[in-house]
């Protein structure tokens, strides 16, 4: 209760500064038009209407729709696109199909924080350390983008930390949410310096899940020699959260809020108290310098990575890239070469769990990881409205495996013979405002860390890596008002990696033939014409996907799955938003959002139900003076669904399919800016 306390007077402190006194509005909140957003995927900066890639945006003005708690609910707009929380904290990250590789964690999608490697050597993601506040801004590039960003046929993930800024500034905001959700933020701007610190609490809707985790993120850039430039990013982050484990559908139905339940062999989550300690330190170095006026040397580096989860990982990293533009008979040739590279080594210890209390050894192992990639593209803008794009990279991924318990002590290797991925794409603008993109690429996506070593201990050296094809076609409309863009694709996967669970609970994964995944994507946003003031807008979208994923050649003993659709898939997804920003600095924001049915195993015989969606966020922003202003918003969620998981266990050892969400929740929460010019 003093807690509770405490944290409604910090609130009440902040609404009372909003609403003291009246004074003339100017309100903060600028249209953002469909056609200022640029596109850095694959080394260039383009507009959404000549980038030849397909990339979902996440900006400031996306992200200020949403609760400030996750960033689900904004990515799950995203076409091809799926982010789920099966438990706070619990994160799981997918673009078109990837998800079936994860049981938990973030895997075969590649992570770039201000262009510094953020997937370590191993292929895992610690995406969960982040606070939600430390991210401005994502890029979300679907399908394989081997030829610039190393191994993966999943995609690539762009974030963005703002840390350079015309005006210093500092802010505090803090938010509260049903279910034990609390958090405040605290983030401080001076010129080319930024550092930020949050904290996030939550008990949770289910039985043994609660969360808890700080984190301080800090970036600066200095001037180093006449043209270079020396950026140093960092973040340190505790993380534990309690994982309270798949339940099946009696259990579901007769309380969702069940952890996982004892049984004749094992006990229950909570008796055992199961959960993730996760710290995490990393820093990371950009230099940049420009040799001449056409040629640009980068490097960025990860000098320490430390991450604690129930298991000891460092790593070392460094990506180098050379850039030249030029012009050639009034083309503009623009290339880019490259490498990147990564070394981790992690000691993994099981133990027996007695109530939460390590007990008896029962595995001790160590994992040393080592990949590269070496890459090159051209880019070549032949007339103002002709782009073509050509890249290639090899890739290169081997494991060394040492056992000393259980005796008797063993050594062994793995290594992915490297492999060249190439990718080639052409850009089309027609009549200014459509364009047209066709795009072939290749990728290699050797299994994780957490594959050939699963949870229960073991090297799987028979586990191969999967390779992939994607062709597709993109059709773009960007205009003043309307944007219209349609993505047609067809993907192919061969050594498809999916999980599986045994009869106590523990991960492993197979190779189950090939995949062809089938695709169709639409974005539609429209700002309306008409105003209630200078800076009112309105505006409407719909975005979704129809896919079509299935098994290709895939036997599992007898049975023959080939045909089957992959779990965890929804075969139709639809979002649809309404924007309005108003008078006196009041903005409203509705989406409804579909998703159809997914099935819960490879044999398609148990599936979910569909699931609709209503999310909706009201704020207020003032300014006070040129340099103070502040905001209040509310939010809400209301769900239909006869059952609702933000991420299902697939194959599930005993039905336990079932991670089960609340259908409504609520948030609100307060912030404060001021800001003054820099010198």
């Amino acid at each position: 209760m003093k807690l509770f306390y405490n944290k409604a007077v910090q609130l009440c402190l902040l609404i009372l500064l909003s609403i003291s006194y009246s004074k003339a509005q100017t309100d903060t909140l600028i249209a953002e038009r469909l056609n200022e957003v640029v596109v850095n995927a694959f080394g260039s900066q383009a507009t959404q209407l000549r980038t030849t890639a397909s990339v979902g945006l996440l900006t400031p003005k996306v992200l200020a729709r949403y609760s400030p708690t996750t960033w689900a609910a904004a990515i799950n707009t995203i076409p091809g696109v799926k982010m789920e929380e099966r438990s706070p904290g619990s994160y799981r990250f997918s673009i078109r199909g990837s998800l079936i590789r994860s049981p938990f964690g973030v895997r075969n999608v590649k992570f770039y924080w201000n262009d510094i490697p953020f997937t370590d050597a191993s292929g895992n993601t610690a995406l969960n350390a982040f606070d939600y506040q430390a991210i401005d801004q994502m890029q979300i590039i679907k399908g394989p983008g081997s030829s610039l960003y190393g191994a993966g046929t999943g995609g690539v993930v762009l974030l963005r930390s703002n840390g350079t800024s015309s005006q210093n500034s500092i802010s505090q905001s803090i938010g509260f949410g049903k279910y034990g959700f609390y958090n405040q933020s605290t983030h401080i701007q001076l010129g080319n310096t930024s550092i930020q610190y949050g904290h996030t609490e939550q008990k949770g809707y289910r039985n043994h899940s609660t969360m808890a985790r700080d984190a301080v993120r800090f970036n600066t850039q200095l001037k180093a020699g006449s043209n270079g430039n020396l950026s140093l990013l960092g973040m340190y982050s505790d993380l534990h959260y309690q994982t309270p484990g798949g339940i099946n559908l009696a259990q579901y139905q007769t309380d969702p809020t069940l952890a996982r339940q004892a049984t004749p062999t094992l006990p229950g989550s909570e008796t055992q108290k199961a959960g993730i300690y996760n710290k995490l330190f990393m820093m990371g170095l950009n230099y940049n310098v420009e040799l001449t006026k056409s040629w640009t040397f980068n490097d960025f580096a990860n000098p320490f990575i430390t991450n604690y989860e129930k298991r000891d990982e460092q790593g070392i990293g460094g990506r180098n890239v050379w850039s030249n533009k030029t012009t050639f008979n009034k083309a503009i040739i623009h290339w880019t070469s490259g490498f990147e590279w990564q070394y981790g080594k992690s000691a993994q210890r099981n133990f027996d769990n007695n109530k939460g209390v390590p007990d008896k050894i029962q595995t001790s192992e160590d994992i040393k990881s080592f990949n590269l990639s070496a890459f090159s593209q051209l880019e070549a803008t032949l007339k103002p409205d002709l782009t073509v794009s050509a890249g290639l990279s090899y890739n290169t991924l081997k494991y060394n495996y040492e056992r000393f318990v259980p005796l008797p002590y063993s050594k062994e290797k793995k290594q992915f013979k490297g492999i060249i991925s190439p990718r080639i794409a052409v850009n089309k603008v027609i009549d200014r405002n459509w364009s047209v993109t066709a795009a072939y690429s290749e990728g290699f996506s050797p299994p994780t860390l957490q594959e050939v070593r699963p949870s229960a201990g073991g090297f799987r050296t028979g586990l191969n890596a999967e390779k992939g094809t994607n062709t597709e076609i993109n059709l773009r409309r960007i205009g003043e008002n309307l944007a219209v863009e349609v993505n047609l694709y067809h993907f192919s996967l061969r050594e498809t990696i999916v999980s599986r669970t045994d009869e106590n609970g523990s991960e492993y994964f197979v190779n189950a033939g090939k995949t062809n995944q089938n695709g169709l994507e639409w974005n539609i946003s429209y700002i309306l014409p008409f105003k209630l003031s200078n800076n009112s807008t309105f505006k409407v979208w719909t975005n979704g996907n129809s896919i079509n994923y299935r098994f290709k050649d895939y036997m599992r003993g007898e049975n023959n799955f080939s045909g089957n659709r992959l779990p965890g898939i929804p075969k139709f997804m639809q979002a649809t938003g309404v924007d309005a920003s108003l008078p006196y600095g009041f903005a409203i924001y509705a989406t409804y959002q579909h998703q159809d049915y997914v099935f819960l195993n490879d044999a398609n015989n148990v599936k979910s139900t569909p699931v609709n969606q209503w999310t909706a966020r009201v704020s207020w922003t003032k300014n006070w003076t040129p340099y103070l202003y502040s905001e209040i918003s509310a939010s809400a969620e209301k769900v239909n669904a006869g059952i609702y998981s933000l991420g299902y266990d697939f194959n599930a050892f005993g039905g336990r399919y079932y991670n089960s969400s609340p259908k409504n929740n609520l948030w609100a929460g307060a912030k404060l800016v001021w800001h003054w010019p820099s010198k």
